[in-house]
């Protein structure tokens, strides 16, 4: 896949988050993480969380199922110790779709669910 040009001026947040709603999910994580290498603050986590969702995906995309459920589960219990809006992110919502992405991917893993396709979630960011 050629990834699509960002629009100018959009912030790591905004482009991550228009990669991961595209389900360019591997991009999604390096643009992210190059913010969360930045990162000072106590939003690293909550980006660490979002960058192991991305990856996740990824992993789904290519196969790997031990390590799309592995990944988010660890990148939801990260952003869990957050406020459900943080960084203008719905992640309530979010989390509630990797939920129950987590749980397909575990009865697939066991042979209990046939189809091997999910309706990615995407990312809702409030305007800032």
């Amino acid at each position: 896949m050629v990834e699509p040009e960002p629009p100018a001026g959009l912030d790591p947040i905004d482009q991550g988050i228009r990669l991961f709603n595209e389900e360019y999910f591997f991009e999604a994580h390096e643009v992210l993480e190059d913010l969360w290498k930045r990162e000072p603050g106590k939003s690293k986590v909550f980006l660490q969380g979002l960058i192991q969702i991305c990856a996740a995906y990824h992993h789904f995309q290519n196969g790997n199922l031990i390590g799309a459920e592995t990944l988010l589960d660890r990148g939801a219990q990260k952003m869990r110790s957050y406020p459900a809006d943080y960084l203008g992110i719905d992640a309530a919502k979010l989390l509630a779709h990797v939920d129950r992405d987590r749980e397909r991917i575990r009865k697939m893993q066991r042979g209990e669910e046939e189809n091997r396709v999910l309706e990615f979630p995407r990312i809702e960011r409030k305007s800032s």
